[in-house]
């Protein structure tokens, strides 16, 4: 039988010789506001705690997780890799300070590593983007992102180590917040700027292997964020230092998303299921939280 399988197009050293530095990038309130919206805030535009993030009045504020959309590197997913077996395995973010409504940013992308988990079993792709404001050069943020590369594995390079998970703990959750997504959810967070048509397409969605398309994997982050914000930090986004999830399985636009999150001290641990389809969509959620 003949071997169909294609080589893997990683050149380690290449890869992890690539950099973007100084690369501007800029956002308005419109894109905070949207991005407010696309994750869910305003679902009841009288309640106070999530106007603030819709409406641009007093008290506007935005959400931690606009991070991950106004300083989007493609450094990673530009590789010559098989796009159509690529994965967003995990998403890291280290908040600095909080954002600005709007603002002009400059960062720096690199990839931090590459594992190599042998041939037809893929490889993980590492990269780190750190955003700074351009007009006092202080940092704001520091994205994580790693990518699972499933049609690329047996390049040669190192195994490991992956970076270690965090578990959540082994006890009934502190708090359960339960959030519906919109059928159109998807339809609207794509306006962001992620204009994959696996959210959109039903043909292409269909071909892909999914029954509809699929809301995005940092749409479920951001309500992710939005739960955890709500139980464990009053709606106030500056008390948001960090927040780290896994990606496990795929939202449907519709689903409803419940939000598991337990406390400890500045800790708060999450995971995100779909109870109607019995999956959990996020695991060994960590968010960071700063004192009151």
């Amino acid at each position: 039988m003949t071997d169909t399988r294609r080589p893997s197009g990683i050149d380690y050293d290449a890869f992890m010789a690539l950099r973007e530095t100084d690369k501007a990038f800029s956002y308005d309130d419109t894109l905070t506001l949207l991005y407010a919206l696309g994750i869910g805030m305003g679902r009841d535009p009288l309640d106070p705690r999530e106007l603030k993030f819709v409406y641009e009045g007093a008290g506007f504020v935005a959400m931690p997780t606009l991070a991950v959309v106004v300083a989007r590197s493609m450094l990673a997913r530009t590789l010559p890799i098989d796009k159509a077996m690529l994965l967003h395995g995990e998403q890291t973010l280290t908040i600095h300070r909080p954002l600005p409504t709007a603002a002009h940013l400059l960062a720096d992308t690199r990839i931090t590593k590459i594992l190599d988990k042998g041939e037809g079993k893929g490889a993980l792709i590492y990269s780190e983007t750190a955003a700074r404001l351009a007009a006092d050069d202080a940092p704001l943020f520091t994205i994580g992102m790693t990518l699972v590369a499933r049609g690329d594995g047996g390049f040669g390079g190192p195994a490991g180590p992956t970076t270690a998970l965090h578990d959540v703990p082994n006890r009934a959750p502190d708090h359960v917040h339960v959030t519906d997504t919109r059928a159109d959810q998807a339809l609207l967070y794509r306006l962001t700027g992620d204009r994959n048509p696996l959210h959109a397409d039903p043909a292409l969605a269909t071909r892909a292997g999914f029954p509809a398309p699929i809301l995005h994997g940092l749409a479920t982050y951001g309500i992710a964020c939005r739960a955890v914000m709500a139980v464990a930090a009053d709606y106030d986004p500056a008390r948001i230092a960090g927040f780290d999830v896994r990606f496990t399985s795929p939202v449907f636009p519709g689903d409803r998303i419940a939000t598991d999150v337990w406390i400890d001290g500045g800790v708060a641990s999450f995971r995100c299921c779909v109870p109607d389809r019995g999956v959990t969509v996020i695991n060994n959620g960590r968010c960071l939280l700063t004192p009151r």
